[in-house]
C-alpha cells in the first residue's frame, strides 16, 4: 500500500528587524536597520521549508495570512509549481506589487520544503546546476550621511580587495562633478582591468541621470543600474537611446509580464530579478527563459536575509552561461553589516573570488525559530 503524500499543515511568519552598527544608504535613502519576513512551511511528516520576502514585511504578512496561506494548507508538499499556480489564481488587482512579493516568499519555502522531503538540493529540482561556484561581485560601498557621502569608499574598497572580490558595484548619486571625481578615484584604486558597475538607485530624472552618466562614462562601467524610477518605461526608452553605457535594472519589477514589457522595449542590457520580490523561484525560472529568448543577460539582485541569499545561489547555479564582456552569471554579494545573513551562515569567497553553490537538501539552510529570536518583532501561525 502506498503511503500518503506529505501534506502542508502549518505556515509561520517571522517578521525580523536588525539594528546596524552605522547608518548607510544610497542616492534616495539612508537606513540603520535591515528587515525581512521569513516564512516557514511545515509538512505533516515534520519537514520544513524556508522562504523570504523583504521589502514590505508586515504588508506581505497580512496578505499571506488572508489570501495565500489558506490555499496551501492541506496541499501536496512535494509540488511547488502546483502550489505557485494555486496561489497565483488568487492574484487580483495587485498583480505587480506586494501580492507578488508575498506569493514569491511562499514559493521559495515550497521549493525548500520539496527539496528537504526529496533529500535533494533545490538546484537539482530546478533541472540541475551548471556550475559549482559562481563569480561574485561586491555590492558596495554604500554612501554615508552628511556632506561627504563617499568618505569611507577608499577604506571599504581596500577591504573588498583584500577579501578577494574581483568586480565591484558602487552606490553613487550626488551630482555629476562629485560622482565623476569619485568614480575616477575608485578606478585608479582598483585598476583598469577590474569590472566596475554603478547603481544610482532610481534617484534621478532622465536629465539628471544623463548628466551623471556622461561623467561616469570615462571609467568604463560594465553597467549603470536603475538611474531613474523603475516604473518609468517611457523614461527608460529616452535614457537608453542616449546612454553612453549599458543599462541594468529589474530588481523592483514583479512578475513575468513586467519583465516582458521591459525586454520588449529593449531598454536593459542586464536584467536583475530579485527572488524575494519577483514571484519566487518558479517565476524566476520563467523570467530566465524570457531573458534567454531576448538574448539579455540575467544577473540576480540579492538582498535581504540568509534565505534569499541561499535561494539566489541555487537560482544562479542553474542559469546558462553567457559570454559577453564578462562571463555571466555574476552573483551580487553584499558584505556590509547584515546580521540577518551573517548570524546564520558564512559564505566565504575562494581564491578566485567565487562563492560555492550549496549541495545540502533544499536550500541548504540550518535555521531554527530559536535562532531568529533576537530579531523577531512579530510572529504568527496559520494551521
Amino acid at each position: 500500500m502506498l503511503s500518503a503524500l506529505p501534506k502542508i499543515i502549518r505556515i509561520e511568519g517571522f517578521e525580523l528587524s536588525a539594528k546596524l552598527t552605522e547608518t548607510v544608504g544610497n542616492s534616495r535613502q539612508m537606513f540603520d536597520r535591515r528587515g525581512a519576513l521569513l516564512l516557514r512551511v511545515t509538512s505533516n511528516a515534520g519537514a520544513v521549508g524556508w522562504g523570504e520576502t523583504w521589502a514590505y514585511p508586515s504588508a506581505a504578512a497580512a496578505l499571506i495570512r488572508e489570501h495565500f496561506a489558506p490555499v496551501l494548507i492541506g496541499r501536496d508538499a512535494t509540488t511547488p509549481r502546483a502550489g505557485w499556480q494555486a496561489m497565483a489564481a488568487r492574484l487580483g488587482y495587485d498583480r505587480r506589487g506586494i501580492s507578488t512579493m508575498a506569493l514569491g516568499g511562499l514559493d521559495m519555502a515550497l521549493w525548500d520544503l520539496a527539496g528537504q522531503i526529496a533529500g535533494r538540493p533545490v538546484h537539482a529540482l530546478l533541472g540541475g546546476k551548471l556550475r559549482d561556484r559562481i563569480p561574485a561581485y561586491v555590492s558596495g560601498p554604500f554612501m554615508k550621511p552628511g556632506s561627504n557621502p563617499y568618505r569611507d569608499f577608499e577604506a571599504d574598497i581596500a577591504g573588498y580587495l583584500d577579501t578577494g572580490f574581483r568586480a565591484i558595484k558602487l552606490r553613487m548619486g550626488t551630482n555629476p562633478a562629485q560622482d565623476g571625481a569619485m568614480a575616477r578615484k575608485v578606478r585608479a584604486q582598483i585598476g583598469d582591468a577590474m569590472p566596475m558597475m554603478i547603481d544610482l538607485n532610481e534617484g534621478f530624472t532622465v536629465e539628471g541621470a544623463m548628466a551623471i552618466a556622461r561623467r561616469l562614462a570615462e571609467v568604463d562601467p560594465v553597467w549603470l543600474e536603475e538611474p531613474i524610477a523603475h516604473d518609468d518605461l517611457p523614461g527608460y526608452r529616452r535614457f537608453a537611446a542616449a546612454s553612453p553605457m549599458p543599462l541594468a535594472g529589474g530588481e523592483a519589477l514583479f512578475g513575468l509580464r513586467a519583465f516582458r514589457d521591459y525586454l520588449t522595449a529593449g531598454v536593459f542590457d542586464f536584467i536583475q530579478p530579485d527572488l524575494g520580490l519577483c514571484g519566487g523561484l518558479s517565476e524566476g525560472m520563467r523570467i530566465a527563459a524570457l531573458c534567454e529568448a531576448f538574448d539579455v543577460a540575467l544577473v540576480p539582485h540579492v538582498w535581504g536575509s540568509v534565505v534569499n541569499f541561499q535561494a539566489s545561489l541555487h537560482f544562479a547555479a542553474c542559469l546558462p552561461e553567457r559570454r559577453g564582456r564578462l562571463r555571466w552569471p555574476l552573483f551580487e554579494y553584499d558584505p556590509s553589516d547584515n546580521p540577518l545573513r551573517t548570524a546564520f551562515a558564512s559564505h566565504p569567497l575562494d581564491a578566485d573570488g567565487m562563492v560555492a553553490v550549496p549541495d545540502a537538501p533544499g536550500l541548504g539552510l540550518e535555521l531554527t525559530a530559536e535562532m531568529l529570536e533576537p530579531f523577531i518583532i512579530n510572529r504568527w501561525t496559520i494551521e
